[in-house]
């Protein structure tokens, strides 16, 4: 999919008109139609600004992503399993030592 193709598939699924996009990016509609029909590519500050206001991925919008909406990991989620695998090469290298001395 194209930057134009998602972000009139986008567009649509809100039911906006292209004013009303153009209007809340704090542009003329003609400059957001040029980007719907693919003559100009939208700068990054428009793709971040259109990636939150559709909850999509700036890679989706941009074509780098087939998933438009990844699933977000909490924070407390990255850190528990950081420990987990700290824990496991811990137990892993004792196992190891104990096979050693043995």
């Amino acid at each position: 999919m194209t930057v134009a193709e998602a972000l009139r598939r986008f567009r649509r699924e809100f039911n906006l008109n292209q004013g009303e996009v153009a209007n809340k990016l704090g542009m003329v509609q003609q400059t957001y139609y040029r980007y719907e029909s693919g003559r100009f590519l939208p700068q990054a500050d428009v793709i971040i600004t259109l990636a939150k206001k559709y909850d999509v991925s700036a890679d989706y919008l941009l074509g780098l992503s087939d998933v438009p909406r990844p699933v977000g990991v909490e924070e407390t989620e990255v850190k528990k399993a950081r420990e987990f695998r700290a824990k496991a090469l811990q137990f892993s290298e004792e196992l190891r030592q104990f096979a050693d001395g043995a």
